[in-house]
């Protein structure tokens, strides 16, 4: 089970009179109700980091890496993958997971030979279109110009839309949503990158759990939604995230002038101040326009905001 379906989240039934304002404020208590427990679980106490020592683990992805010290032995292992007598060890499933695991290894050591190894593993892996996790981490190297290959965030995103499509990968959704929501490889959508952060989020990804949280909050491709943003960093706070522990913590425990973390600085402490004046007369709070690029690749940028949502994605990285 994900901790998202073991604890209840606070949205509940929405009432058509209902205002924004209100909502969130019915949602606040809820989940200020529950701070003892949170507590508990999240080993948070308010003169610590926030999060500094956890219960629940913090998760990055791939989260499997073999140590440099196991590498040299599974390499060995890799070699001789499928044709040992041992019937586990001849298993394709085994195998794949294998090869997966140290091309992953390779990929971050320090060696420029070691890391083309490991690309050229995962390239191979990739390509037969039947590993998903291969697919997706492919399409991260082929972003950021990993094994000193050139960055290339077109065909990054191809992998990514595959990976999404054919396998519903949380991760490779989430990969996804971040280039809709940069605008990086693909024509910036505010809309589909927030459904593609809700599909990874409905499949227990922390990190997705986290951008669709913000994006309610500031009202990217959605209408600004306070309670549901504070339950899907609530959601991610219970898989880990230790990001989101920090922001969930800083709004339920404010204190003023204090800050509660690197992460959280005290712009950005609260949610309840933080579209205070955007609110209509009927306390509706309006979706704002797109701020990005309308073309990529040409036409005008946007750096400014463009740094900020890579910023912000840097941080739902950090789980």
């Amino acid at each position: 089970k994900h901790a998202s379906s073991t604890h209840a989240l606070c949205e509940g039934e929405n009432s058509a009179e209902e205002t924004e304002s209100q909502r969130f404020e019915r949602v606040l208590a809820c989940h200020r109700s529950r701070i003892s427990s949170y507590r508990q679980r999240w080993e948070y106490t308010p003169d610590s980091a926030a999060t500094t020592s956890t219960k629940t683990p913090s998760r990055s992805w791939p989260d499997d890496v073999p140590s440099s010290e196991d590498l040299s032995w599974l390499l060995e292992d890799v070699k001789y993958c499928g044709r040992s007598i041992n019937k586990f060890r001849s298993d394709k499933g085994y195998c794949d997971r294998l090869s997966f695991r140290v091309a992953s290894a390779l990929l971050v050591q320090f060696d420029e030979e070691s890391q083309k190894v490991g690309f050229e593993m995962l390239r191979t892996l990739a390509e037969r279109g039947d590993h998903p996790d291969a697919m997706v981490y492919y399409g991260m190297c082929l972003n950021e110009g990993r094994a000193n290959n050139a960055p290339n965030s077109d065909e990054a995103v191809s992998w990514f839309k595959r990976c999404a499509d054919i396998h519903e990968h949380p991760q490779g959704q989430y990969e996804l949503g971040v280039a809709f929501y940069t605008g990086e490889g693909v024509v910036e959508d505010e809309e589909e990158a927030v459904r593609l952060f809700r599909l990874a989020s409905e499949q227990g990804h922390p990190s997705a759990c986290y951008m669709l949280g913000d994006c309610l909050l500031d009202g990217i491709g959605v209408e600004i939604d306070r309670g549901m943003a504070l339950d899907w960093l609530v959601r991610a706070a219970e898989l880990g995230h230790r990001g989101a522990r920090s922001r969930v913590m800083a709004v339920l425990h404010k204190i003023e002038g204090e800050d509660y973390d690197g992460f959280t600085d005290a712009s950005r402490q609260t949610l309840i101040e933080h579209t205070a004046l955007t609110a209509n007369k009927e306390g509706q709070i309006p979706r704002r326009k797109t701020t990005l690029r309308n073309i990529v690749g040409g036409g005008s940028r946007n750096l400014v905001e463009l740094a900020r949502r890579q910023t912000i994605i840097g941080k739902s990285r950090k789980s």
